[in-house]
């Protein structure tokens, strides 16, 4: 996405004119870099932070004469996301895999659901089926590659699943 597109797709999203936002993403960015250069840190709460690091000096091959040059150490301008943008990034651009839940020996609980680190630890929102042998089932679609963390609510009570027990926490952990 170029600078005009950013600019046109913000337009469209608030109602400004195509201009009014091109004239506040020169100035934002110009901002950024002024607090870059004055060697100080501009952070964005819930996307990433931008910062200076010097790098160290290093030698290198002349190739000019075969000999070695020493390169000095540089400052460069370094951004990090925040967890809620990498997540976000990660969910959006991963391949997405069907993951099984079975929860057994609960056949007369009046409702299962499942929570975890992949749902904000909703205890509503993914409820399980009953199955006609007593043992509850929900299948969720997850980002390839992560590791979870969750546990079952029975009837608002939370419970490992035995088949991937982690300890006294109460919460079971698992590859996808």
């Amino acid at each position: 996405m170029t600078r005009e597109e950013l600019a046109r797709e913000t337009a469209g999203r608030t109602g400004l004119t195509i201009r009014e936002v091109q004239s506040v993403i020169v100035t934002f960015l110009d901002v950024i870099r002024e607090t870059l250069c004055r060697g100080e840190s501009v952070f964005l709460r819930g996307f990433g932070s931008f910062s200076t690091k010097k790098g160290s000096a290093r030698r290198v091959r002349d190739p000019r004469n075969d000999g070695i040059m020493v390169i000095p150490a540089r400052f460069r301008p370094v951004f990090r996301p925040y967890p809620l943008l990498r997540d976000a990034v990660q969910n959006s651009l991963a391949p997405r895999t069907r993951v099984a839940f079975f929860c057994i020996g609960y056949p007369d609980a009046k409702s299962v659901s499942i929570t975890g680190s992949f749902n904000s630890w909703d205890e509503t929102g993914s409820l399980m089926q009953k199955l006609p042998d007593g043992s509850w089932f929900a299948e969720l679609v997850m980002s390839s590659g992560q590791a979870i963390s969750y546990s079952f609510m029975v009837d608002g009570v939370r419970r490992q699943d035995p088949a991937y027990p982690s300890g006294t926490t109460g919460v079971s952990k698992r590859q996808v």
